[in-house]
């Protein structure tokens, strides 16, 4: 029997991380972010039971997609937990959204459209009542329940699919109980789980970033945010540069393509040796997260289309307006939180009584650095055997893309490309995009064409959505629809040349 505070998670090929919930009597299947507040379902031609209605509208906007409708309330359950009547946006519009998904179910605090949208139509006093996040709701009216939840983020490999996927709500997963013990770090920003950064070391040596954009960050530190909902961590072009121009062979490389944009590595490169110091304490980043093959990729090779792989670099640079950014210097997303267990605890905050309280996190390392090089050795070996031969970096940006890839242009990969010894002075990994409205957003892996089925990180013949119940239930009704595709889910597909630089305003 399943242990109260234990709730299912699943893993679709390392890019999206979903959970089942029951709204208004009516299964939804949505992501878990820790980078966003509020919950919406996609409900067209779904019949969810409310508990009360409005009229007020809400637009979640993101990197790509949105979704729009109407504030509405229905009881919520999580697992074991029930919520009797939760505010959520009853989406009548979605687009851009991946299929299969069905909504967002968003884990930070209680400031983003829900409630904006409602304290304007009623006041401060009734959104803070009406317009709380699931998490901070079920603390609020379940106050005798230790107001934490902790992660754990499962890794694909090829003999292991899905990876050890953990949900958990008041408690922590059985052998991570030391997580309590570990460093408390204190929410800085209001607004998001953003933490103090002590510094990045590659390879041993330490990385010094820039004075952070944040007022009154201590002098050598910068601020992340923790976000579940980011697949590929968006880092200062300095950083990103300083982890991959350390592999022999790897090229930057600016592409129209939004997949083959930045670092790209061979695919039998060494493994790299990246860490995140937070709190005194140094968390490893595991080699096999540091990047991701992508295939097939079609090229064009002595008039022949021919299929190979290509193995793109997860980190990615992030160009950032300083005028509309001031609360984080970097976002560290799936990439780096499948490498540790994390606990996220409200602390003392209670949206009912104390919203100035000291929420913080805590983590431990999950990757064993005596046995993680050999696990990234044969990941590379079963990539070899069950994917398309892969090219030289250098090779491959000289290649002309298949029109299949690009639309029916006979595009070159070569838009621009750099050595491994490329500095921040040159071209970004990322390059420009688009403002954002709401949520932020990256470059890093789009869909490489709309008719185009691309295989991110282990498409083990046909990846679908398979679910493991080791931490919380199963997740009902795996569907074939989720296949571990480059989905960009709340990122931006394609650089707009002409943009200026990404604006966030969440």
């Amino acid at each position: 029997m399943m242990n109260l505070d234990e709730v299912g998670l699943a893993n679709s090929g390392n890019v999206i991380y979903l959970v089942n919930v029951t709204l208004g009597g009516e299964d939804f299947t949505v992501q878990l972010d820790t980078g966003s507040t509020d919950l919406w379902v996609d409900a067209r031609g779904r019949n969810v039971k409310l508990t009360n209605s409005t009229t007020i509208t809400a637009n979640e906007t993101y990197g790509q997609g949105s979704a729009s409708g109407t504030i509405n309330y229905a009881e919520l359950t999580v697992g074991d937990y029930v919520v009797a009547s939760q505010a959520f946006v009853k989406a009548s519009e979605v687009e851009n959204m991946p299929a299969g998904i069905q909504g967002i179910l968003g884990m930070a605090f209680d400031n983003a459209r829900i409630f904006e949208n409602l304290e304007q139509a009623w006041g401060t006093e009734a959104a803070e009542k009406l317009g709380r996040a699931f998490i901070t709701n079920l603390f609020a009216r379940n106050q005798s329940l230790p107001n934490n939840f902790d992660l754990q983020l499962g890794r694909s490999t090829f003999d292991d699919p899905t990876g050890n996927n953990t949900f958990i709500i008041s408690g922590h997963a059985a052998g991570f109980e030391d997580v309590a013990q570990a460093p408390k770090l204190t929410r800085e920003v209001s607004d998001h789980w953003t933490v103090l950064l002590d510094e990045m070391r590659v390879d041993g040596k330490q990385f010094l970033f820039n004075k952070s954009v944040v007022s009154g960050v201590p002098e050598g530190n910068v601020l992340a945010v923790l976000d579940s909902g980011f697949s590929l961590p968006p880092l200062p072009a300095a950083a990103v540069n300083a982890i991959y121009s350390t592999v022999p062979g790897a090229v930057l490389h600016s592409s129209p393509i939004g997949a083959l944009n930045g670092w790209i590595l061979p695919c039998d490169f060494p493994p790299i040796d990246v860490s995140f110091t937070f709190g005194g304490k140094e968390y490893p980043v595991h080699p096999l997260d540091l990047f991701l093959p992508v295939f097939p990729v079609p090229i064009i090779e002595n008039g022949s289309e021919k299929n190979v792989t290509v193995c793109v670099a997860t980190y990615q640079a992030l160009a950032l307006d300083p005028a509309s950014f001031n609360t984080f210097d970097l976002i560290l997303g799936d990439a780096f939180l499948r490498s540790v267990y994390a606990s996220f605890d409200y602390g003392d905050y209670n949206p009912t009584n104390n919203t100035n309280g000291q929420p913080f996190v805590q983590m431990v390392s999950t990757v064993d650095v005596y046995s993680a090089p050999n696990e990234f050795e044969d990941f590379l070996s079963e990539l070899r055997s069950n994917a398309p031969p892969s090219l030289e970096p250098s090779v491959f940006v000289t290649k002309q893309l298949s029109p299949s890839l690009t639309g029916g242009t006979n595009a070159s990969t070569d838009s621009s490309v750099r050595g491994s010894l490329a500095t921040d002075a040159v071209a970004t990994s990322s390059g420009s995009s688009n403002g954002l409205d709401k949520k932020w957003g990256t470059i890093a892996l789009a869909l490489l064409a709309a008719n185009l089925l691309v295989g991110i990180i282990l498409l083990i013949v046909v990846l679908t959505m398979c679910v493991r119940g080791m931490k919380g239930r199963r997740m009902s009704n795996p569907d074939s629809r989720y296949h571990a595709v480059p989905v960009k889910f709340k990122e931006v597909a394609d650089p707009d040349p002409e943009a200026g630089p990404l604006r966030y305003s969440d």
